[in-house]
Order: C-alpha cells, then sequence, then structure tokens
C-alpha cells in the first residue's frame, strides 16, 4: 500500500481495494463475527460467502443474527488485512457501496 506502517493504516482505508469478499479472499483478509450480546466470536468462511451470496458480497457495514443457541443478539464482522496486528469491525461511514 506504500505505507511505512502497514499495521497502523486504519482498515477503512484499504476498503477501496478490498470491497467484496472475493477481493477479501484474493488478499487473505482473516474474517470473523463477533456477537454484541453474548461475545461469541466466529471465524467466517470467505469461501463459502461466496458461493452462497456471490464472490462480489460485501461484508462491510453488515449485521447478521447470532448462531449461538439460544442467544438473540447480532453479530458484527471484524476483520485483520495482512500485516494488520488486530481485527477492526468492517464499517466505516461510506454506505451504499
Amino acid at each position: 500500500m506504500g505505507h511505512r506502517n502497514a499495521d497502523r493504516v486504519p482498515l477503512s482505508f484499504r476498503r477501496a481495494r478490498c470491497e467484496t469478499v472475493q477481493q477479501m479472499l484474493a488478499q487473505r483478509w482473516e474474517v470473523t463475527a463477533c456477537c454484541r450480546s453474548c461475545r461469541l466470536e466466529l471465524r467466517v468462511d470467505l469461501r463459502t460467502i461466496a458461493i452462497v451470496r456471490g464472490p462480489g458480497f460485501s461484508l462491510w457495514n453488515r449485521l447478521s443474527r447470532c448462531r449461538k443457541v439460544g442467544c438473540h443478539g447480532v453479530v458484527e464482522f471484524r476483520a485483520r488485512a495482512p500485516g494488520m496486528g488486530w481485527a477492526e469491525p468492517l464499517a466505516s461511514g461510506r454506505t451504499g457501496a
């Protein structure tokens, strides 16, 4: 990306190059889903999402129902791009992408 400290570049700045599930797969992003209520954290299988929803599907600014039995919470998607030391929410001020 041309930055000296890639781990300091916010995930939202990387969005332009990695909007879709297909792009996340190609760039080897690690994505998790974390429930806001029960704190369950699950790895997201990007290949399965690409098959079910299509390779152009985007996880940015999306929520989903928690998969834990008995939990009625919602999960937010978090991602860690290569070079990042931690995962950040897949959310930004940009909508309608």
